[in-house]
Formats: structure tokens, sequence, C-alpha cells
């Protein structure tokens, strides 16, 4: 397997991992947030989902999207050492949110420019979940693809 799928096999497990956080965020803790399903279905529709199978296609695109940012810490990581792997992917995936929460501020984009603390933080932390998860899945699929070497 190479970099390019590593990348997207560890971005697309990280993109799992901060919609699952978004699940306990939002049916187990009750918080009122903007989900990532919602941020891909504002992308894809210019409104929130409107039936299951609207929803569906937003987080199969999500998980896509994960995938790819995925793909580019896979290629960025070379670049530097692999010492502090996890804190490289926690950093690369909130300070990605960062970005990807500045754009539709700058941009004025309806729904996804007016945000709150609560949704900020926590789509944050799920930023912070899919940093550590593909960093550690990246990990661990490179450490496998040596010992197959």
């Amino acid at each position: 397997m190479d970099r390019f799928f590593r990348g997207l096999i560890a971005g697309i497990t990280g993109g799992i991992a901060m919609n699952l956080w978004t699940l306990i965020a939002v049916y187990l803790l009750h918080w009122s947030i903007l989900r990532f399903i919602d941020w891909a279905a504002v992308l894809l529709y210019g409104r929130l989902s409107g039936s299951f199978a609207e929803t569906s296609f937003a987080l199969l695109m999500h998980i896509l999207w994960t995938g790819t940012l995925g793909i580019i810490f896979a290629y960025l990581i070379p670049l530097t050492t692999s010492r502090g792997y996890l804190l490289k992917g926690a950093v690369f995936g909130i300070i990605s949110g960062f970005i990807f929460y500045a754009m539709p501020t700058l941009l004025q984009t309806p729904i996804l420019s007016e945000h709150n603390l609560l949704s900020t933080f926590s789509n944050h932390i799920g930023g912070l979940f899919w940093g550590l998860t593909t960093a550690q899945m990246l990990r661990f699929l490179e450490t496998r693809t040596l010992q197959r070497s």
C-alpha cells in the first residue's frame, strides 16, 4: 500500500472518529451544534439536508473529504520527522478546522458563518480527534508496510 492509500485510509478512519464525536455531542451530551454533516450539506446543497438521502450523501462526501486531508497529512509527515506524530496530527487537525471555520466567515456563507461557541468548540474537538486518529492510523499502516518489506 503506497503513501496515498495509507493517507486515504487514515483520513477516512479519522473522519469516522470525528463524526462519532458529533453523535456523542448531539445525542448523549444534548449539545445543539452544527454537525460536520451539516457543514457538508450546506456546501453541497446550499442549505441543511432535507432528507435521509441528502444526509447520507453529505456524510459520504465528508468522509471522502477527510480522506483527502489524510492524504495531504501523509505527504506532509515525511517532510519532517516521524517523532511527535500524534502532536503533529493534533495540530494539523485543529489548524485545518480553524482554516475551514475562517473561510465561510470571510466568504460570508449563510449558516456556516454564524458560529456559536459550543459548535466551534465541539467541531474543534472533532478536528482534534480526527488528527489524533489519522496520525495513529497512518503510523500503524506505515509500520505494517515496513514490516512486510
